[in-house]
C-alpha cells in the first residue's frame, strides 16, 4: 500500500514539471514570435523608409544648390566700370546677358567680335560686330542695337587717315555720336587705334587724342603703343590680325578687372 501511493506521489510530480515545461516553452515562444514580428516590421516600415530616402534627397538636392551657387559665384565677371557692372548685374539677376556692340570699319577682321568673345570666355556677356563706315569728317546717325547695353566704337584716326582727311578730322562729330548713343542709355566707348601705318602723323594724331578724350572724362582705350611686324596688310586693306590681338587684349583688361 504505501510502495503504491509513493508511486501515485511520483507521477503527480512528473506530471506537475511536464506541465510547468510546456507552460514555460509556450510563453518563450510567443515573446519570441512577437520580437521577430516586431523587428520585421521596423525593417519593413516604408514611412521610414520614405523619411530615409526624402533626407537624402533634401541633402543631395542642397549639395547641388551650392554647387551651382558656387559655379555661378565663379562665372560672374567684375568690371572697372560701376556704371557697367549695374548694368551687368542687373542682366545677370534675370538670367541675360550683357550685350556689347562693337561699331569696326572694314579694315577689321569680320571675327574681331568672335575672338574677343573668346578671350573673355563667358556665357555672361556678348560681344556683337557692326561695320561703321566712313570717317569722322562725314559720320551720320550711327546703327546699333536696341538692346545693346554697351557701345564700344572705333575712333576713326586709321580711317581718316586711309581716306587722306586727317588735317581736318573732325572731333565734333565723333563726340556728337558719342553723345547720342550715350543719351539714349548706352554706355559708349571710344577704340583708340594702334599706328598700323607707323607715320608721325597718325602717331601724333592718336596722342593728341588720347590725352583729349581722357581729359574730358571720355570712355578711352588707349592703342597707340600697340606694335608689331608689317601692322598693315596693304593689298587687303587690313589690319594684321596680330594687332588686332593686341587690341582685343586691351579691350578685354579695360572692361574687365
Amino acid at each position: 500500500m504505501k510502495k503504491a501511493l509513493v508511486i501515485i506521489l511520483f507521477l503527480l510530480f512528473v506530471a506537475g514539471i511536464y506541465f510547468n515545461f510546456m507552460h514555460t516553452g509556450s510563453i518563450f515562444t510567443d515573446e519570441t514570435a512577437e520580437n521577430d514580428t516586431d523587428s520585421t516590421e521596423v525593417a519593413n516600415d516604408p514611412q521610414q523608409e520614405t523619411e530615409s530616402d526624402s533626407t537624402s534627397e533634401e541633402n543631395s538636392g542642397e549639395e547641388n544648390n551650392s554647387e551651382e551657387e558656387q559655379t555661378e559665384n565663379t562665372d560672374a565677371l567684375a568690371f572697372n566700370e560701376s556704371v557697367i557692372q549695374e548694368k551687368y548685374d542687373e542682366r545677370v539677376a534675370n538670367n541675360e546677358q550683357l550685350i556689347v556692340d562693337i561699331l569696326l570699319p572694314s579694315y577689321y577682321s569680320g571675327d574681331f567680335a568672335d575672338r574677343l568673345n573668346e578671350q573673355v570666355n563667358s556665357d555672361s556677356i556678348q560681344f556683337n560686330q557692326i561695320e561703321l563706315t566712313g570717317n569722322t569728317t562725314e559720320m551720320s546717325e550711327l546703327t546699333v542695337n536696341d538692346n545693346s547695353d554697351v557701345v564700344i566704337m572705333d575712333a576713326l584716326q586709321i580711317a581718316d587717315y586711309n581716306d587722306e582727311v586727317l588735317p581736318e578730322r573732325n572731333l565734333s562729330n565723333l563726340t556728337d555720336a558719342y553723345m547720342n548713343l550715350y543719351n539714349t542709355d548706352k554706355t559708349v566707348i571710344l577704340l583708340g587705334n594702334p599706328n598700323a601705318h607707323e607715320h608721325e602723323n597718325l602717331a601724333a594724331e592718336l596722342e593728341s587724342d588720347s590725352e583729349y578724350f581722357t581729359g574730358n572724362d571720355y570712355f578711352y582705350i588707349d592703342n597707340q603703343e600697340v606694335m608689331s611686324d608689317n601692322p598693315y596688310d596693304y593689298d587687303n586693306n587690313q589690319l594684321n590680325p596680330a594687332i588686332e590681338d593686341e587690341m582685343i587684349s586691351n579691350i578685354s583688361g579695360y572692361l574687365i578687372q
